[in-house]
């Protein structure tokens, strides 16, 4: 039994040090100097803690004149598969290898539910998913990119926005001062008190209940706060 804790614990490192490694990536890519100096605040691997005590790790958070994004960052090898929808996308590998990982997308709505909150939701917060290994090309969501696109992508954004310095400020302190320290043992035993929540039909972003519903396509769980709170898994 020891053994195999051993063996667990040494695939979470590999796996923390690889995502440790794309976050890096990103953090170098967000750097002004590669944007020319361009105005921005930002915030890396934010860690907030929601009204009902669960953890969330937030890559990064970029904050420009143009749009408030939050980034959730892939170091994935491989081709990648997935559609806004699937509840888990498919990893390629080389000899027919495949793994599987929970969508980043519906990751991502997490995340910014609880941003917004904190934010009293009085900005809009957009969602982007980046691949630091450049293999999303099989993945047509505009939100969806290679880490080569991340300047453009962002330079080119518009959604209306248009933020003052004050403005960036205000942003950026007010997620700031809610960054908070915990082992990441803790966050993991967070993670884990997330999934059991689902479990017991309880949702995890408001702790609503999560009632069947019928879909054009399916059946599925949402939560019993629609519309304030969108969270849904498949039944």
């Amino acid at each position: 039994m020891g053994l195999l804790k051993k063996i667990i614990g040494s695939i979470i490192d590999i796996n923390s040090i690889k995502g440790r490694i794309g976050e890096m990536k990103v953090d170098n890519a967000l750097n002004p100097i590669f944007f020319d100096k361009t105005e921005h605040r930002q915030i890396n691997n934010l860690l907030i803690i929601d009204n009902g005590g669960n953890s969330h790790q937030i890559d990064h958070i970029e904050i420009r004149s143009n749009g408030i994004f939050c980034i959730e960052t892939k170091n994935y090898s491989g081709l990648i598969f997935g559609s806004a929808n699937q509840d888990k996308w498919t990893q390629c590998l080389w000899k027919g290898k495949k793994n599987y990982f929970y969508n980043p997308i519906k990751q991502n709505k997490s995340h910014i539910f609880h941003l917004k909150n904190i934010l009293e939701n009085k900005y809009n917060i957009n969602s982007l998913i980046v691949f630091t290994q450049n293999n999303a090309d099989k993945i047509n969501i505009n939100n969806v990119i290679n880490l080569c696109d991340l300047k453009n992508y962002l330079n080119n954004f518009n959604d209306g926005s248009n933020y003052t310095e004050d403005d960036m400020n205000y942003i950026y302190e007010k997620l700031i001062s809610n960054n908070k320290h915990i082992s990441n043992s803790e966050h993991i035993k967070n993670i884990d008190n997330t999934k059991q929540k689902i479990k017991n039909n309880i949702c995890p972003r408001c702790s609503g209940k999560l009632i069947l519903r019928k879909g054009k396509y399916r059946e599925f769980y949402g939560c019993s706060n629609y519309p304030n709170c969108k969270f849904t898994i498949k039944k």
